[in-house]
């Protein structure tokens, strides 16, 4: 689909860009960049701030768009979490860093803005949503590419050719993507097994789903629900 996540590095210290980008590469649909190499007609998502050199009072977000979530990344003997989060961080990282809190920081924000984006998954072609809308409806069914066409009253080609125009990608890649952000939303909300999740999603195997949700969301369903239950407290 069209939604890659891009993070942006906003600091003086190339390398920490480098490292970050390094580090992330395992999230298959997050690229983390230093602010600077950012191309024309390309925009962030999550900012990385650093502010490792800035007192306690100084801990404040780029004044930017309120839709931009912003991690602040301090020093590990300077961390002042009250400061962090009065200051509107959706979170920080700990400098040095490491691989994992990486991974999960950024994991955290990109489901955030997932909850935030449902229209990703809706589109203003009216053959497109129809199939859109078939597929949500059989979400635990196995729906055939012809079958689909067939349903909605068109051919294969026409079919892919309309997805790709609206997502970027054809009907099947798009249930896979939508399953996930459901798979999501049920984690992050309720205590359903990952089993149970599975099989309501179409998935006989736990295995295989688990498998799935880690190639979109680049953590295991579980990790990922643990995530999004912890939320520390300012200290």
């Amino acid at each position: 689909m069209h939604a890659s996540f891009l993070a942006a590095y906003l600091g003086s210290d190339s390398e920490v860009a480098i490292t970050l980008s390094r580090l992330a590469s395992s999230l298959r649909h997050v690229e983390v960049v230093d602010h600077h190499r950012l191309r024309l007609g390309r925009a962030a998502q999550i900012l990385i701030v650093d502010c490792r050199q800035r007192q306690r009072d100084e801990h404040k977000p780029t004044e930017l768009s309120s839709e931009l979530l912003q991690l602040a990344l301090v020093s590990e003997s300077s961390l002042h979490r009250d400061a962090i989060f009065a200051s509107g961080y959706s979170d920080y990282l700990l400098w040095p860093l490491i691989q994992q809190e990486v991974l999960r920081r950024l994991a955290s924000c990109v489901a955030e803005i997932e909850r935030r984006s449902a229209g990703l998954f809706f589109s203003a072609d009216p053959l497109v949503q129809k199939s859109c809308d078939l597929l949500a409806q059989r979400i635990n069914q196995q729906t055939a590419l012809s079958e689909l066409a067939r349903l909605v009253g068109t051919n294969r080609t026409t079919l892919v050719n309309r997805f790709e125009a609206s997502f970027g990608c054809g009907p099947i890649t798009w249930l896979r993507h939508f399953r996930m952000a459901e798979a999501a939303q049920r984690l992050r909300s309720g205590e359903e097994s990952v089993a149970k999740i599975a099989e309501t999603l179409g998935y006989e195997n736990s295995n295989n789903f688990s498998t799935a949700f880690k190639a979109i969301h680049g953590l295991p369903p579980l990790s990922y629900r643990k995530i999004a239950f912890r939320r520390e407290k300012p200290v």
